[in-house]
């Protein structure tokens, strides 16, 4: 392992992605939030994920057809974070239009967390709703061991008093995809349960994944399909076996002004009431107090206050970091499919 500051590692990693071609601006916006992962502890999130995402085309403009408040995106195979930037201004903007403001996109490629854009939806004072296909297959229908749909996150932020925010960012599957390439990066093994091998035993052994279980049983897997459905054939994109790579998946962005559904003028006010509610209901273990969802989410985190902390990454990482930087386009992990 190496130790680098968290300001250091967010200079090398803008370094690298705009070696790779990403304008400055966007290429701090990406690095910040890996850095930010890393320093939440999320290193499934973090930098590994960077030197294994394939960027995409850094120069493509999406294709955009409006009707109303809704937008359907073509990203035309151009870089996920980049677009999505785009895509919660565009939807925010159609939300103070219209009340409600929808984007359907597909062909992009893959970002990392969904996160920062809800986030910048709601601290307009919007309710944001942001679910993401991730194949191509990796998640095992409930009863079955075989891979079928992908991790399929989907997240939620709503406006707090003062313009703050509470996001409840999460995979449906049991654990996230991303745990194989950060044990493989490591150099330690999965943990015991979520993962199986082509014979449909649980392994731990990065290499042997063939398939992770859904989250919550069979309900779990229901909420990941239909994320499938809304995220694939509803937006243009592909679903279950038909998906080959990460152009082939969509996504569904959703901002919804409280003011055009009937909520009252307290609104942001009533939700913070609700969250205090949860954290003051009793413990069900006395030395583990009740937190709200969203409470320890990495949008509390800032890299400004933190850059001087420690972090430890893998070498392997660190290097393929360097070797970005250098203009080298890194294929070793991105050309992985366990890795994506």
């Amino acid at each position: 392992m190496t130790e680098m500051t968290a300001g250091s590692l967010a200079q090398l990693a803008a370094s690298a992605l705009s070696a790779q071609g990403l304008a400055s601006d966007d290429a701090r916006f990406i690095a910040e939030e890996l850095v930010v992962a890393e320093l939440s502890g999320v290193k499934t999130h973090g930098l590994g994920k960077l030197v294994s995402l394939n960027l995409g085309d850094t120069k493509a403009e999406p294709s955009v057809s409006y009707h109303g408040p809704v937008i359907a995106v073509d990203g035309n195979r151009g870089n996920g974070f980049v677009l999505f930037r785009s895509l919660a201004d565009r939807v925010g903007d159609l939300c103070s239009q219209h009340g409600l403001g929808a984007a359907f996109a597909h062909n992009y490629s893959r970002y990392s967390s969904l996160y920062p854009y809800t986030d910048a939806i709601a601290r307009r004072g919007y309710v944001a709703i942001l679910a993401n296909g991730a194949g191509p297959p990796a998640v095992a229908p409930f009863g079955s061991v075989d891979p079928l749909t992908g991790t399929n996150p989907i997240c939620f932020s709503f406006p707090l008093p003062g313009g703050d925010v509470q996001t409840f960012d999460f995979a449906t599957s049991d654990l996230v995809w991303g745990a194989i390439r950060q044990a493989t990066l490591e150099g330690t093994s999965l943990p015991a349960g979520p993962f199986l091998n082509a014979a449909g035993d649980p392994t731990t052994v990065p290499s042997d994944v063939n398939a992770v279980r859904a989250f919550g049983g069979a309900k779990g897997f229901a909420l990941n399909l239909a994320i499938e459905i809304i995220t694939g054939p509803l937006t243009g994109a592909k679903a279950g076996n038909d998906v080959e790579s990460e152009f082939d998946c969509g996504a569904c962005l959703l901002a919804i002004d409280p003011k055009h559904t009937g909520a009252t003028d307290g609104f942001t006010e009533e939700i913070a009431r609700l969250l205090e509610s949860i954290r003051a209901t009793r413990p069900e273990h006395p030395d583990r107090p009740v937190r709200s969802p969203g409470d320890t989410g990495r949008s509390r985190v800032s890299l400004a206050a933190e850059e001087a902390t420690i972090l430890n990454i893998p070498e392997t990482t660190v290097e393929m970091l360097k070797r970005m930087s250098s203009g080298e386009s890194i294929s070793e992990l991105s050309a992985n499919p366990l890795f994506n």
